[in-house]
């Protein structure tokens, strides 16, 4: 592996992952409804281009204050769908564990 590659692996074991209590990851073999597709379809690419677009903004300039994370989330929930889709992977998830 590259120099680089190997420090990043390096930071993640030694400095992130000691901050995780949790190492459970979304399943990938949920299954969603066609309307739970449609959703993800409508509201996805917009929400994710939003947060990716906010995390630039704020690893350039630096964190957000409380007043704007909560206007930032409020956004989001508001323009992006990020309620519905919060909602779908919950549904998913939910019929994902009681078929477990």
């Amino acid at each position: 592996m590259e120099d680089r590659a190997i420090e990043r692996l390096n930071d993640l074991y030694d400095y992130w992952m000691p901050q995780v209590t949790d190492t459970a990851v979304y399943p990938v073999d949920c299954v969603f409804t066609t309307d739970e597709l449609d959703t993800i379809d409508r509201y996805k690419t917009d929400f994710e281009t939003m947060v990716s677009e906010q995390e630039g903004l704020w690893i350039r300039d630096g964190g957000p204050t409380d007043e704007e994370w909560e206007a930032y989330k409020q956004m989001l929930a508001d323009s992006c769908g990020m309620d519905q889709l919060l909602q779908v992977y919950q549904d998913a998830y939910a019929r994902y564990t009681s078929e477990s």
